[in-house]
């Protein structure tokens, strides 16, 4: 676990870098150009989850009708 050395230090006496180098330890890792997005990005790349939820609900409507059929049988 990390622990702070200086928890009593104050944010005023950090000098520029150190706060640059905060800001690079809290921030996620960069990703390649292909995995970026900008806010401008189509949801294509999310409708895949879509089918998959769609796909999994036709096949438990499907057992669910099964089981039905075989109980009224």
């Amino acid at each position: 676990m990390l622990t702070n050395p200086e928890p009593n230090r104050n944010i005023e006496e950090l000098n520029d870098d150190e706060i640059y180098a905060a800001i690079c330890y809290l921030e996620p890792a960069p990703r390649s150009p292909g995995e970026q997005r900008d806010d401008t990005a189509t949801t294509d790349e999310y409708d895949d989850n879509g089918l998959a939820i769609c796909v999994c609900l036709y096949i438990a409507l499907l057992g669910c009708l099964a089981i039905l059929w075989l109980s009224l049988r």
